[in-house]
């Protein structure tokens, strides 16, 4: 169970990374109960859960700050059909060391990554059959669109060896009975499987 639980929250950590906006406490809550019964397995099978945006909002934010409590600011996210474009000011080396727990985050982290950057970041989404993608199709740093190769160095030398759990650009499996997810304007939908 600890290993379907790190999947689904290692997805999440991957959203987090992306933005977030303000939301409420209830919120939040409302999103925490929502996420313990698809885990516990208490939501009916072929039925689906609705997380509204503002219980995403605060759910992630809530996950973000938990997970980085420096090196995050102006979050924000926005939603259209399975593409999430999220907003934020990173500070590259805070979040590394908050992620691997400090040492030496290496030459790349250090000399072109170090301090407050905005940061632009859109992924598409997509899943079926207890299976998920998450492609990261574009980053911007500081204004400085990287795309293609460039993107799939940053992808390799920074974002899989700080976030190791984090699946980007390649199917996973999807648990606790989870079939498929949407994500659209107004929030994301889970579908259970039958």
């Amino acid at each position: 169970m600890a290993n379907k639980s790190h999947s689904l929250r290692a997805l999440v950590a991957l959203l987090a990374a992306f933005g977030l906006t303000a939301a409420s406490i209830t919120d939040a809550q409302s999103a925490f109960r929502k996420l313990g019964a698809i885990e516990s397995g208490t939501v009916p099978r072929g039925s689906h859960v609705s997380f509204s945006r503002a219980e995403i909002d605060a759910w992630l934010l809530d996950e973000a700050h938990s997970h980085v409590p420096n090196g995050l600011s102006a979050l924000r996210l926005e939603l259209t059909a399975n593409r999430a474009t999220a907003y934020a000011n990173v500070d590259f080396l805070k979040v590394q060391q908050a992620a691997t727990g400090g040492g030496d985050p290496g030459w790349l982290i250090k000399n072109l990554f170090a301090g407050e950057r905005p940061v632009v970041v859109t992924a598409r989404f997509a899943s079926a059959n207890g299976r998920s993608r998450v492609d990261v199709e574009r980053v911007e740093i500081s204004g400085v669109p990287i795309q293609g190769s460039a993107l799939d160095f940053v992808i390799a030398n920074y974002v899989r060896p700080t976030f190791p759990d984090v699946k980007v650009n390649e199917w996973f499996p999807l648990h606790f009975g989870v079939d498929r997810f949407t994500l659209g304007p107004a929030g994301v939908t889970v579908l259970m499987g039958r």
